[in-house]
């Protein structure tokens, strides 16, 4: 997967908010104080295993996930041999720097086009419902777009494995929305594009 110094450059290169406002606000109140996503019984963090190495030798705020029902214990059966489930403390002793990429990458994954090239980030549909922000018309930062494509390409260019994960999950969602025949709104640094999902609707 990746090498140390090339996991300390992902996480140095993603420290931009996704949004002006803290998104927190929006569901925490609905959550007994605590923002959905560092809820660990709503959604539970996936490092990369050099990550979570990383991570641990900085601070104390990570661990190997705890699971507590049944459903938790099933969530790692279908995982890459490449990650780890995790915990943080809680959003109370958060440490900015030392949050993960799937912290800093939340709710937004990257989307590659028909021809496997990164265009953009798109909201990560498995959290609609779930995430306040999903599918929201709530402004993503341009600086947080910048620094996610660059963090993104750089992955891609050292693992072809994590490049190949995520043309999959494009390609699942272009099939998703087409069926409902939707185009996919992709944020870019110049603003976003309304990408369609075949082929033959392309201009």
């Amino acid at each position: 997967m990746f090498t140390p110094a090339q996991t300390e450059e992902l996480l140095a290169t993603l420290t931009a908010p996704v949004t002006e406002i803290d998104c927190g606000t929006l569901c925490a109140p609905d959550n007994d104080g605590v923002p959905i996503c560092c809820d660990k019984s709503r959604i539970v963090p996936v490092l990369y295993k050099p990550e979570y190495k990383l991570l641990r030798a900085r601070s104390d705020l990570w661990r190997p996930f705890r699971p507590e029902t049944e459903q938790q214990r099933e969530l790692g059966q279908d995982m890459r041999s490449c990650d780890r489930l995790c915990e943080c403390k809680g959003v109370a002793h958060c440490e900015r720097d030392n949050r993960s990429l799937a912290c800093r990458t939340f709710p937004l994954e990257p989307y590659l086009d028909h021809d496997d090239e990164l265009v953009g980030l798109v909201w990560n549909m498995d959290f609609e419902g779930t995430c306040p922000l999903v599918g929201s018309r709530y402004k993503v930062r341009k600086d947080y777009i910048k620094q996610a494509l660059a963090m993104w390409t750089k992955a891609f260019g050292w693992s072809e494995r994590e490049h190949e994960f995520y043309v999959g999950h494009s390609t699942t969602l272009r099939r998703s929305f087409g069926q409902k025949r939707r185009k996919i709104s992709v944020f870019t640094p110049d603003g976003i594009r309304k990408m369609p999902t075949s082929r033959r609707r392309l201009p």
